[in-house]
């Protein structure tokens, strides 16, 4: 079936707000419903989605601190990446790369002084030579050096010799080989001030070193040639600090014969002649140009995505690839400020452009669009640069060429095959861990395995893709949106009516809604949210902070996490979104804290299945200093409420960083007479994410027996699921639980873009 054929539809019809049969919609709520509908319909069109891809997670690896530019040895067999904040050269094994093994790392410090920032590996797998940045700023003019090391062990690295570069290397690239290898160097020197400014506009400009490592096969050394690059910088037109050149990223055509390097504060690119072996050669710089958007872009950070609004950006590329020898590619970060003339910072996509400087494609809305139908479009930077493309490289892949974009504010690899380069086909969005920084391709092992992988600096984590010519198999599925009308994000709650999933997001979005999510193809590996329904009050949209959901007869519960314990509440709605009943917890249960100012609050709710009974899960208790969180129940027809405390596990590095609490809560029903109903509780710390990928360790679904909930008891609770150890789950905000069809689905919640992990746990 042709990709045309699973074109996404508009979301404009009543039917698609709701089926009639289950949404009567009140005159408010119709037209409040409408207004949603048509602020997302009209300025976001469909995006074809493939039904399936042709690259596949195999394993998503946490590291001991941060990973930042990645590569790989030729054969595909070892992967080396830098870690800054450790100041150290990462190694892993992946012989088996559904089972990667961590190596001894290698600290490239120069007397402890000095962060890694590129690191690149010979042709034939000898040496990796990692560009260090030593510790300079606008105050301490030090230089960089380039450290050699003989990798051809990987389990004891060997150091070989240090070249001596100009102040501040960036991003290095390999040329040639054995006799003919040289290093190409972006000298970025970036000059940062103590406001952390790094554009002064020509108190040291960088420039670009080529350095001759041709005596490390026993040839003679060209030595170190440095190409300055302000008078041509001064001859552009529309460059920007020209009296600064700031080399940011290196790479080197399919040929050899050239290389680009990208200028990103300056926005241009310069072309380097590197055809005779000892003397590389200037060719142009070029102006990287603007990208302009009229009426498709997102400019508020308002917490509600919607493509209306129009701009003039800057390119400002951070890394370059080349699909052609004639054509690179460039990922267009912004690095730089508003100028003068209202222009801003990045295109928020990528660019294909020729030798002589003509754009051959820009990507325009459609990457961003393609965030926003996967759950990954930042709106919280909205205002700044967007999804801001950092990384990009190309490889050939089942023989077809491939260009892979990296969204670092996204948390995505977008796919594109580029046969055409004029017309590149989209074939997927893949999640990453968070802010992925490096990317790199295998192509070349001996048992056949095609591989990309990216480096995330957010987590520090690594993830590692298998390529799979005749479409990858289906996996864990992936949710899109069924159009542009419905982003969505920051899952955090979990419901059913046994046919579908509903889910909400938290005070990520602005105004409060649900989703609901059609099941049909999960099988397959994919999860349609095709309906989206706005919460109202009185024909007003109701923002409140949603952290759980229950589907009951009459509509759902909604429990919202208050700022302050006042805060916390349970919110009736009708099926059409419209709220019925709010219920704030009451004065009794309130004095039960010990700080009334406490954020902690309701992370779910769960409904008997005659809807007269409410249980609610408290994410820290009562008391912040005690390792307990609450369970609260309510029998509505009474408005008695009973609460419980529930024990909580101690993260084994750091109990207070990465403390504990609730995330959600269900309710098993066993049988008549409610004896036997057991309720689920969602248990995680704060570890994964911002606080690392390697630092989850209690990601786990325990039972409590239903009955046991009496006024003051400690419950005992029972092992259900161990996400952490049996399912791999990284991700810190494990949010949202429901059990569907006999099965425990889990999925986190992304903070508003990045990767959503929708996972079948099994049996509960």
């Amino acid at each position: 079936m042709t990709h045309e054929a699973h074109r996404l539809r508009r979301f404009v019809s009543i039917p698609s707000i709701a089926t009639m049969s289950l949404f009567r919609l009140t005159a408010p709520a119709f037209a409040s419903a409408l207004t949603f509908v048509a602020a997302f319909a009209t300025t976001t069109p469909a995006l074809a989605v493939p039904p399936t891809g042709r690259f596949a997670m195999v394993h998503h690896l946490p590291v001991d601190g941060v990973a930042e530019i990645i590569t790989a040895t030729p054969d595909g067999r070892t992967l080396l990446y830098t870690s800054a904040d450790a100041g150290a050269l990462g190694l892993v094994d992946i012989r088996d790369p559904a089972r990667p093994a961590h190596l001894p790392r290698v600290d490239v410090r120069l007397g402890g002084v000095g962060e890694p920032t590129s690191v690149a590996v010979s042709p034939d797998g000898r040496y990796a030579v990692v560009a260090m940045r030593m510790d300079d700023d606008v105050a301490n003019t030090r230089r960089g050096f380039l450290r050699i090391y003989d990798v051809r062990d990987p389990q004891a690295v060997r150091h070989v010799k240090d070249i001596t570069v100009g102040v501040g290397p960036d991003s290095l690239a390999l040329a040639g080989s054995g006799k003919t290898l040289r290093a190409i160097v972006a000298i970025e020197d970036e000059e940062t001030d103590a406001k952390g400014d790094a554009t002064l506009d020509g108190k040291r400009p960088g420039r670009i070193d080529v350095v001759g490592l041709q005596d490390l096969y026993g040839g003679a050394s060209s030595g170190l040639q440095s190409i300055e690059l302000v008078e041509a910088l001064k001859t552009l037109p529309g460059a920007i600090y020209p009296q600064d050149p700031q080399p940011e990223f290196v790479s080197i055509s399919p040929d050899g014969r050239t290389a680009a390097v990208t200028l990103q504060e300056n926005n241009a690119v310069a072309l380097l002649d590197l055809r005779h072996p000892r003397q590389a050669r200037l060719l142009r710089v070029l102006s990287a140009g603007t990208v302009e958007r009229q009426g498709n872009a997102d400019l508020q950070r308002d917490k509600e995505i919607g493509f209306k609004d129009s701009f003039s950006g800057r390119r400002e590329p951070d890394a370059v690839t080349w699909v052609s020898n004639d054509v690179f590619a460039l990922a267009n970060e912004g690095d730089g400020k508003k100028g003068a003339d209202g222009s801003l910072p990045g295109g928020r996509g990528f660019t294909l452009m020729n030798t002589r400087g003509a754009v051959v494609y820009e990507t325009g809305e459609r990457t961003e669009q393609q965030a926003v139908l996967h759950g990954h479009y930042p709106d919280s930077r909205s205002a700044a640069k967007g999804v801001e493309i950092e990384g990009i490289t190309s490889a050939r892949f089942g023989g077809r060429p491939y260009l892979l974009v990296g969204s670092e504010r996204g948390a995505f690899l977008e796919v594109h095959e580029v046969s055409d380069p004029q017309q590149p086909r989209f074939v997927q969005l893949l999640p990453t861990g968070m802010s992925p920084e490096g990317i790199t391709t295998i192509t070349r092992r001996a048992d056949g395995q095609q591989l990309a992988v990216t480096a995330n600096e957010g987590d520090g984590s690594i993830n590692l893709y298998r390529f799979h010519a005749q479409g990858a198999p289906a996996g864990e599925p992936q949710i899109v949106a069924r159009d542009g009308s419905m982003p969505w994000g920051a899952l955090s709650g979990l419901t059913t009516d046994g046919s579908h999933l509903y889910t909400v997001p938290d005070n990520a979005f602005g105004q409060s809604r649900i989703w609901r999510l059609n099941m049909a193809e999960a099988a397959r590996g994919r999860v349609v949210i095709d309906q989206v329904v706005p919460l109202t009050e009185q024909g007003q949209q109701l923002k409140v902070d949603p952290e759980g959901i229950a589907r009951v007869a009459d509509g759902f519960w909604i429990a919202s996490e208050g700022a302050t314990v006042d805060g916390n509440e349970l919110i009736k709605v009708n099926a059409a979104g419209a709220v019925q009943q709010r219920i704030k917890l009451p004065a009794s249960v309130q004095a039960k804290f010990a700080n009334a100012k406490t954020s902690t609050g309701y992370e779910g709710v769960a409904a008997s299945a005659d809807g007269q009974t409410l249980y609610m899960a408290i994410q820290r208790g009562y008391d912040l200093g005690k390792p307990q969180a609450a369970i609260l129940k309510l029998h509505l027809p009474t408005m008695a409420w009973t609460s419980a405390f529930y024990p909580l596990e101690q993260h084994s590095k750091d109990a207070k960083t990465y403390w504990m609490g609730l995330s959600e809560i269900q309710l098993m029903e066993g049988g008549p007479g409610g004896q036997d109903d057991r309720l689920l509780l969602l248990e995680r710390d704060k570890g994964g994410g911002e606080g690392r990928a390697i630092n989850a360790e209690v990601k786990r679904v325990y039972s409590v027996d239903a009955a046991d909930v009496v006024e003051g008891a400690v419950l005992k609770k029972t092992l259900v699921k161990d996400l952490r150890q049996d399912f791999h789950w990284l991700h810190e905000k494990a949010e949202g639980m429901v059990v569907f069809k006999g099965d425990l689905w889990v999925v986190n919640d992304n903070d508003g873009a990045g990767w959503t992990r929708l996972l079948n746990a099994g049996k509960p």
